[in-house]
Order: structure tokens, then C-alpha cells, then sequence
């Protein structure tokens, strides 16, 4: 009953999973897709695992190369789910090749399974889930098979944690030269992400795939207790992949443009003439790619001029306007609410306006306002 338990738990989260975020995606919320891509992934990896745990060797005899598929496919879906809650532009040509292990060795799994007889099926998946011998030469092909998948997969794990950590760094990296109001693509959720998917997948996974299931077999309890991690790993990626909105504009950030440095002073001074005049950090969600356009450039180059020329970033450049902007204000008298001192700022919301504030001042708008009147 507990082995049943752990083991439906996590196939009836990831499967409700992969078909409520289907049903949610759009063409605007690809990050949904993705993800429910991720789930489906998971779900039959998950599922694979239930027909081996409960003896249904006739099955899994017919399914163990799409469960191999599925497993060296986990990783890199994973991947590209990250890619589009970011929206980094996708190339499809490039992407297959993360797929390339889980094809060829779920390829080589199918040729080997249907070419094998069901004894011989049998005898490889008793050694896989008990340990008992390989006696025939087709089970050893199998079992060969199998225990390069799972290298492979121990592989990834390492290697698609380290690129998950990466690609959290860069997105952050590419939103900040790119908004002025983050508050809007919520980066703390990615970082919530990346630390429950160490922590409650990628950790417990590269043990389990270490192991092999011959540990678990036995031990109910185990299992139950992976289930529930991984069912608590499932429903935060679920709620937090709903909350999540990708950037309006594709970000890449991966390949260094090329800059023509002698544009750069025109571009500099129409830039900070434009900052003074027009006050566009009063728009709140004020992006580069507006700012590029009234100026009449690209979003690289404003880009570079902020980080290279003014060591800042796009975020910070605009946000340090809208504080010198609600400093004047605080320190008019009437005493102005600061609630209307963040609108007329140009910040976002007030509690954004506080703390990029207490950031910059190292003191609240309030201490602030006491301080200097």
C-alpha cells in the first residue's frame, strides 16, 4: 500500500500537471508549454518506474526504450523551460542536440528490447530490480544499455545543473540591462526554481540514478519519502510556472555583439539630453528597447554606453532619475504622501520605490524626509 501510494502520488501530479498548464499556455506564455512538456517528460519516467517496481515486465518489455528516452531527456527539458520563462530566443537546429542522447541510446534500447525474448526480458529486469545474475547474453546487452543511460544521466545532472545555475545568472544579468521595473518578470521566483529543483530533484536524483532501484525495491518508506519531495518539487514548478510572465522581447545575452565605437559619443549625449529633457523614467515599466527607438539606435548599443561608458546597468541607470526625482520631492514642503511621491517617481509600486530607495540611501524615504527637513 505504501509502495502504491509513493508511486501514484508523483504520476497523478505530474500528469494533472502537464494538462492544466497545456490548457493555460498561450502563444504569449510558451513557458507554460514548455513546462508542461517538462511534466509529460516526468510522467513517463515516473510511470516507467511503476511498471518495473510492480512486475509488469510483459509491459515494460515494450516500454523500457521511451522510459530510457525519457529519462535522458528530463534534464534538457528542463533546460528549455528555463530558456523560455527568460525568453531567450530558441533555435531549433541548435536544441536537437540536447536530445541527442536521450534519441540514439532510446533507439539502441528499442532495437535490443523487440529483438529480445520475454525470458530473456524477464531475466534482465529481476538482476535490475532485485539483483539477481545475468545469465543470457541478450539481458547482459540490456542491462549494458541501461547502465549507459544511467551514466549519461548522472552526467547531466551535473552538467544541467551547473547550465540551469548559469542561465538564472545571465537572465538576471540580460533583465537588468533590459527593464527598469523587475518587479514585473518576478526574478525571485527564478531563483526559488533553481534552489527547489537542486535541492528536491537534482540532489535526490543523482542518488537514485547512483543506487539504481535495487535499494528501493525493498524499502517502501524510501520511496514514499522520495515521492513526497518530488511532489512538493512538482507543485511549486506548477505554481510558480503560472505565476511567471517571459519578457515581452526576446533577451540574448550569450553572444557579445559587434560596436562600432565611433557612433558611441552621438549616442551617449542624445541619450543623457533625452533623460533630462523628457523625464522618460517616469513611465514606470520603461524598457531599452523604448529608449533605443525614440533615440533612433539599437538596444546594444545603449546597453554598452550604460555599462562600459557610465559603469551601470539599464535598471539602475534609470532607477538613480526617479530617486534624485523623489529626493526633490520629499524634501518639498506639504509633506507629500509617500505613495504619490513613488507615482511621481516613476517607480512601479510603493514597496518597490522603499527599497530601491533604502538600497541606494541606505535609509528609508521616510528617515530620509526627517533627515534634511
Amino acid at each position: 500500500m505504501i509502495k502504491l501510494t509513493a508511486l501514484l502520488l508523483v504520476l497523478f501530479v505530474t500528469a494533472f500537471g502537464a494538462i492544466f498548464l497545456l490548457a493555460l499556455s498561450t502563444k504569449k506564455l510558451k513557458n507554460r508549454l514548455l513546462l508542461s512538456f517538462f511534466f509529460l517528460i516526468s510522467f513517463l519516467v515516473f510511470f516507467g518506474n511503476f511498471l518495473a517496481f510492480f512486475n509488469f515486465y510483459k509491459i515494460v518489455h515494450y516500454y523500457d526504450f521511451i522510459f530510457l528516452a525519457a529519462l535522458l531527456a528530463f534534464y534538457p527539458s528542463y533546460y528549455l523551460y528555463l530558456f523560455s520563462a527568460f525568453n531567450f530566443k530558441i533555435s531549433k537546429a541548435k536544441w536537437i542536440y540536447h536530445f541527442i542522447p536521450s534519441i540514439v541510446i532510446g533507439l539502441l534500447m528499442l532495437m535490443v528490447s523487440f529483438s529480445s525474448n520475454q525470458q530473456d526480458f524477464q531475466i534482465y529486469m529481476s538482476n535490475n530490480i532485485y539483483g539477481t545474475p545475468l545469465t543470457t547474453t541478450s539481458a547482459k546487452a540490456l542491462d549494458n544499455i541501461y547502465d549507459f543511460g544511467r551514466i549519461v544521466h548522472l552526467l547531466q545532472i551535473i552538467l544541467y545543473t551547473f547550465l540551469a545555475i548559469r542561465i538564472i545568472l545571465i537572465g538576471r544579468k540580460s533583465m537588468t540591462n533590459s527593464f527598469s521595473n523587475l518587479e514585473n518578470y518576478q526574478l525571485q521566483y527564478f531563483y526559488i526554481t533553481g534552489i527547489s529543483f537542486i535541492t528536491l530533484m537534482s540532489i535526490p536524483g543523482f542518488y537514485i540514478t547512483l543506487m539504481d532501484r535495487i535499494p528501493f525495491s525493498t524499502n517502501n518508506f524510501s520511496l514514499l519519502y522520495l515521492s513526497i519531495l518530488f511532489t512538493i518539487l512538482y507543485i511549486i514548478l506548477a505554481i510558480i510556472g503560472l505565476k511567471q510572465k517571459p519578457s515581452k522581447e526576446y533577451l540574448n545575452s550569450f553572444r557579445k555583439p559587434k560596436i562600432h565605437h565611433k557612433d558611441m559619443p552621438n549616442i551617449e549625449n542624445n541619450l543623457l539630453k533625452y533623460f533630462k529633457k523628457e523625464k522618460p523614467w517616469l513611465h514606470p515599466d520603461l524598457s531599452i528597447w523604448e529608449v533605443a527607438n525614440h533615440i533612433g539606435t539599437n538596444r546594444t548599443y545603449i546597453s554598452y554606453i550604460i555599462n562600459e561608458n557610465l559603469a551601470s546597468n539599464f535598471n539602475s541607470f534609470v532607477n538613480n532619475y526617479r530617486i534624485n526625482e523623489a529626493k526633490k520631492l520629499l524634501l518639498k514642503k506639504g509633506n507629500i504622501p509617500i505613495s504619490e511621491i513613488s507615482d511621481l517617481s516613476g517607480f512601479g509600486s510603493v514597496n518597490s520605490f522603499i527599497r530601491i530607495f533604502k538600497h541606494v540611501e541606505n535609509q528609508t524615504p521616510s528617515n530620509f524626509r526627517k533627515k534634511n527637513t
